[in-house]
């Protein structure tokens, strides 16, 4: 089974079926290979922007999250409405971050959006100028409207990798696939009877890339609501 959208939070990261004595299935949350593809877009955007980690602000909102926790890089500020989770999880990833249960992005130049929440948490007054988003939440955390209210901002589809298909699936931009998906067709593929539950492993965060290399999966395209973004635009701003 491959949980998606809400029901990983609800089944506790798919620990709760896991459990369950009465399925003897095998259970995947998909956000280990969607971890690794939202680390490549942060990698990718620095590359266009000829930057280091070190040089910019990047803010994680849903860091305790199961893909926050993996996707937070060091000097990242960890956001989210649990401070005693948020200090835990700083602690464990022993790097120096900044934690805060308000919505601390408006020096962040980089956000990655990682809850579950209902509504679209961000407003323009929470983002700096030429601020990017990759917006891994289902539903988004970055609107339509905000989008066209501030056209310097680069909000960025999270969760999608580009795929070899001639078919288009219902809801999705043409050649796109969303990683959880992906993850689970490449476990069955390598024929892996495994529980991929509760916190990501990053071994296996990094076994999923070697899987996405082997069988042909990539990030190339970035889009925002499933049109494609042109990139120039990232080296423009970084000089403005």
């Amino acid at each position: 089974i491959q949980l998606g959208a809400l029901t990983t939070s609800v089944s506790s990261g798919g620990l709760w079926l896991a459990k369950k004595e009465e399925y003897n299935g095998y259970i995947n949350h998909g956000d280990s290979y969607t971890a690794a593809v939202t680390c490549q877009a942060v990698r990718k955007i620095l590359d266009f922007k000829k930057k280091k980690p070190t040089e910019v602000n990047l803010a994680i909102l849903g860091a305790y999250g199961i893909i926050g926790e993996a996707v937070s890089f060091n000097h990242s500020i960890l956001i989210g409405p649990r401070i005693e989770k948020l200090k835990e999880l700083a602690i464990k990833l022993e790097g120096k971050f900044e934690i805060s249960r308000n919505l601390k992005t408006l020096d962040a130049d980089i956000i990655v959006t990682a809850t579950n929440h209902p509504e679209a948490l961000l407003k323009s007054h929470h983002l700096k100028k030429n601020a990017i988003v990759i917006d891994i939440s289902q539903p988004v955390n970055l609107s339509q409207d905000i989008c066209k209210e501030r056209p310097d901002i680069i909000r960025i589809d999270g969760g999608y990798v580009d795929v070899i298909s001639k078919n288009i699936i219902p809801m999705l931009p043409k050649g796109k696939l969303f990683s959880c998906i992906a993850e689970v067709i490449m476990q069955t593929m390598e024929d892996d009877h495994k529980n991929y539950v509760g916190s990501i492993d990053l071994k296996h965060l990094k076994r999923t890339e070697r899987w996405a290399e082997k069988y042909g999966y990539t990030l190339n395209e970035l889009t925002n609501f499933g049109k494609s973004i042109y990139l120039g635009r990232l080296r423009n701003e970084s000089n403005s």
